[in-house]
């Protein structure tokens, strides 16, 4: 007779509910009710199902039973580019505290592609309590639907019109602001600004700083770059063809591929133009020369995102729809930033942008 061969390393098939009812001689629904708690059965049912759980090993599928419960223990997050330094750090903090109270976190990157968040966060919201949308790019009116249909929305660095997403974000105005008048106080007058995603609001906080700080003693020209290091090294030839003395990159990820770029061409940082960043990422100061930048806590905004969803009702029923928690920016001067060639006399620190 010919016999049925197994390989020893082979894992036996998982065991399903179909089993697990069949074992325990009662149907699935059954089962299902033991396992969940939905729905009081008997004991000497409940004793059967737990007996058959045990002998077949059976572990249930806890994203199938959070979304019998109503209840999945699990937070979305969304994010433009999971390989930018800066939200790996948000996401870093979003799940360190998450764990605290024993939820998971799934992730979705988007690829700066602002049309896919919408989709994107409600495929999450399947199968998680709520969404963190870590600077979405999304129209208005798409980020108002998207709330009306997620119930748990958080957004980082990015406020809804009428206040109606809890919100944590960065006073990215004062920041700029602060890069802005660090170097007029240097004694730049000309200077050029590598400009981010158009529909991100850190941009538009930005521009609003770039605005005031403009001027007939200090012109700002705006280059066309983006979010990443290969937008950096892009723009860098462009910023030069400014004549400015001195470059600020949208973010520092940016100036990383500027100053790779100005390396490139022989140009020296901060002797020829000075650079600036802003983020403060981990490199900004292991860079040769360090970076000046703008200083912002980044695994702080994720667990203060997690603290605005936990408190939107996601966990213990609290409603604070609206709230919107603004965390500072420090200016962070170090050896890429310094007093343009030429006689050009600084000006004094009280001097404002």
């Amino acid at each position: 007779m010919d016999r049925v061969r197994t390989d020893a390393g082979a894992r036996p098939p998982r065991a399903t509910i179909i089993d697990v009812a069949r074992e325990a001689a009662v149907s699935p629904a059954t089962v299902s009710r033991v396992l969940t708690g939905t729905k009081p059965v008997s004991a000497d049912l409940e004793q059967r199902v737990r007996d058959a759980v045990n002998r077949l090993g059976y572990r249930p599928n806890p994203a199938a039973q959070g979304l019998l419960r109503g209840a999945t223990h699990a937070v979305g997050v969304v994010v433009p580019d999971v390989g930018n330094p800066y939200f790996a750090e948000v996401l870093k903090g979003v799940t360190n505290a998450a764990e605290e109270s024993d939820f998971r976190t799934l992730v979705a990157d988007t690829g700066e592609k602002g049309g896919a968040e919408h989709d994107a966060a409600l495929e999450l919201s399947r199968w998680a309590d709520g969404v963190v949308l870590c600077s979405p790019r999304m129209p208005q009116r798409e980020l108002a639907k998207l709330a009306q249909a997620v119930p748990h929305l958080v957004c980082v660095n990015r406020v809804g019109r009428g206040g109606q997403v809890p919100a944590v974000v960065v006073d990215f105005e004062a920041g700029m602001a602060g890069i802005c008048r660090h170097l007029r106080e240097l004694g730049h007058r000309r200077v050029a600004y590598l400009r981010g995603p158009a529909r991100a609001w850190s941009e538009r906080a930005r521009q609003r700083a770039l605005r005031a700080a403009s001027g007939p003693d200090f012109e700002v020209f705006q280059v066309p770059c983006g979010s990443s290091s290969v937008d950096g090294h892009r723009a860098a030839d462009a910023a030069l063809a400014t004549g400015a003395t001195a470059v600020m990159a949208f973010s520092d990820y940016v100036a990383l591929g500027v100053l790779a770029r100005f390396d490139e061409l022989g140009v020296s940082v901060p002797r020829d133009v000075s650079l600036t960043g802003f983020d403060d990422i981990a490199l900004s100061e292991l860079l040769r020369p360090r970076l000046t930048t703008v200083r912002v806590s980044k695994q702080d905004l994720g667990r203060r995102a997690w603290e605005l969803f936990a408190s939107s009702g996601a966990i213990d029923g609290a409603d604070e729809t609206g709230r919107v928690v603004t965390a500072s920016a420090e200016l962070i001067t170090r050896d890429s930033t310094a007093p343009p060639a030429g006689a050009i006399t600084p000006l004094p620190k009280t001097a404002k942008a």
